[in-house]
């Protein structure tokens, strides 16, 4: 299995002060992580990523959890900013999704 890091910005609030500046998101997670930059439902996610629906609502539980128990909302901005990052540097830990 293969662990993607993905950085958290330091002014990003979050719900548990003892999250570290670094998730450690596996392959799966990361590409339903940056699939939510799109704020798409939980059902158009499973469409585009060939996953079944329980599946990605487990991933989105663990996303959350893994980075401070945020909302879903909170997890959809820093999608966002990962994907920039992952988009403009040409690199990255994981290719943006279409």
């Amino acid at each position: 299995m293969r662990v993607v890091s993905f950085s958290i910005p330091a002014w990003f609030p979050s719900y548990d002060a003892q999250v570290p500046q670094q998730a450690q998101l596996t392959e799966q997670e990361s590409a339903v992580f940056l699939c939510l930059a799109t704020g798409a439902s939980n059902a158009e996610l499973a469409a585009e990523l060939q996953l079944s629906v329980s599946t990605v609502k487990f991933h989105v539980v663990n996303i959350r959890a893994k980075l401070g128990g945020i909302s879903r909302l909170q997890a959809c901005l820093l999608a966002a900013l990962a994907r920039q990052d992952v988009t403009v540097s040409g690199g990255g830990a994981a290719a943006a999704p279409r």
